[in-house]
């Protein structure tokens, strides 16, 4: 009986040595030891071994956000850095691959598919269930879709109807965050589902490719390509992306982004005495926003404070008006103006204050076609000139126009003769002015009317009242 005991023995320890010395032995490697992949690719480990029977391998992904394994085979999800840990089961043996994710640069076609299904066509709606104006929105987080303070602020906006590609559509009654100044809001939608969230980054550097997408004009899945300008530019002590890609009203609220489908900035505004000098509020500007939630009617405002206040009106001239000091105040945001110039070095002065960024439309008429000898020039609150008006054609009569837009402050209007004429002919030539200010700059859109258009109605009646 000892005997058999100590032969047993002897057998378990050569198998012990066998087994451990056939383990030492045995070869496990992985490749490649780094890799390096852009968003959306996979690639492969490869993994070979020596001297074991029937191995067994495990796999796991220290970041899930950068890429996901399964058998070997990884995917890159998001830009970032991230380790794979090769396990092999029955010698307990692991190897690491090191892996880092690049985001994938998007052409056009490829930026549209990958971020406008969270884009959004927005109308508000007012207290009567009619359509008072077109804007654009894109989803950051889920029950949130952010645009422009003008896009939701109105005379008696009530809510807003949100359209998606997918074909749903949400009603929001609303806000959670809102900003005026910084022309920012976010719209409260909670029922929202199957709307992703969007990317975001810092504006990356000038020069690089940049889309916009949103609804000019009310037409939704648009999208425009161009260049980032200028990363950083300040208007009204304010920051702002610069970029060239097309924009028209009905952009306003949508998401600008980079060529790698983050968004960078909302669409705001746009020069409209300039080509492609368009801009975008800064997304990191979202964070400044104080968070309250807030019915959409609660923010509506008059347009702007007196003495320009909401409403059309006519404003006849009162003498003497030819100094800053004696300005006539404009007590209406859109309407008329009517005056005389009474010889050669007549000036007739207004004044106006706006406590919101705005767009100033001015045209004038004077005499009988003598708009190439008058001007209308636009000052600051010191008096210095900020723009004067430019001839042009309407509609056969030649006009003198002024387009501009505008941060909060006071400004004067000065109408004035310029050298051409004899004396004579500047003594008591009657001018007509039509003005509108408007929110938005110039991408704010009604479906009510073209802007244009009751601008040459009006005008064309201003016109036929000054000769009957």
């Amino acid at each position: 009986m000892k005997k058999w005991i100590g032969v047993s023995s002897l057998l378990l320890l050569l198998f012990f040595f066998y087994t451990a010395d056939s383990v030492s032995a045995a070869s496990f490697v992985v490749s490649p030891e780094k890799m390096t992949l852009v968003t959306g690719q996979t690639k492969t480990i490869q993994v070979k071994t020596k001297g074991i029977s029937k191995p067994s391998y495990s796999w796991k992904t220290s970041d899930r956000n950068v890429v996901t394994v399964s058998k070997g085979k990884v995917k890159a999800i998001g830009a970032g850095k991230a380790m794979i840990t090769v396990y092999e089961q029955k010698t307990k043996r692991k190897q690491i691959v090191a892996v880092t994710v690049n985001w994938k640069k998007l052409d056009a076609q490829a930026a549209f598919k990958s971020v406008n299904p969270s884009v959004a066509y927005i109308e508000m709606i007012n207290r009567n269930g009619d359509v008072t104006s077109l804007g654009s929105g894109f989803v950051t987080k889920q029950g949130e879709v952010v645009t422009n303070h003008h896009v939701v602020s109105g005379t008696d906006n009530e809510r807003a109807r949100i359209h998606f590609p997918n074909g749903m559509i949400y009603e929001a009654k609303y806000i959670k965050a809102v900003d005026e100044q910084l022309d920012l809001a976010i719209l409260d939608v909670p029922q929202m589902v199957n709307i992703a969230s969007l990317r975001t980054a810092k504006a990356g550097s000038t020069g690089s490719v940049i889309y916009a997408l949103g609804s000019p004009k009310g037409i939704s899945n648009t999208i425009t390509q161009g260049i980032l300008s200028n990363r950083r530019v300040y208007d009204g002590g304010l920051p702002y992306i610069q970029f060239s890609a097309t924009v028209n009203p009905g952009n306003s609220g949508g998401p600008l982004i980079d060529q790698y489908g983050r968004v960078i900035g909302i669409v705001s505004w746009k020069r409209s005495d300039a080509e492609n000098m368009n801009y975008a509020i800064p997304y990191e500007q979202l964070d400044t926003v104080l968070r309250k939630r807030q019915t959409i009617s609660d923010i509506q405002q008059q347009l702007v404070e007196i003495p320009v206040v909401q409403g059309e009106g006519e404003l006849g001239e009162q003498e003497l008006n030819d100094t800053f000091d004696q300005a006539d105040i404009i007590p209406y945001a859109q309407g008329s103006i009517s005056g005389t110039t009474f010889d050669e070095e007549d000036v007739d002065i207004f004044r106006f204050h706006t406590n919101r960024n705005m767009k100033l439309v001015l045209l004038g008429e004077y005499g009988s076609q003598l708009a190439p000898y008058f001007k209308i020039g636009l000052y600051d609150v010191e008096g210095e000139p900020i723009q004067y008006s430019e001839q042009f054609d309407l509609e056969g009569n030649l006009i003198q126009g002024l387009v501009v837009n505008l941060v909060p402050g006071d400004y004067f209007i000065a109408v004035f003769p310029i050298e051409g004429l004899s004396a004579t002919d500047y003594q008591e030539t009657p001018y007509d002015l039509l003005y509108e200010f408007t929110t938005g700059e110039s991408l704010i859109s009604s479906n009510q009317f073209d802007k244009s258009q009751q601008l040459y109605r009006v005008f064309s009646d201003i016109r036929k009242k000054s000769v009957d």
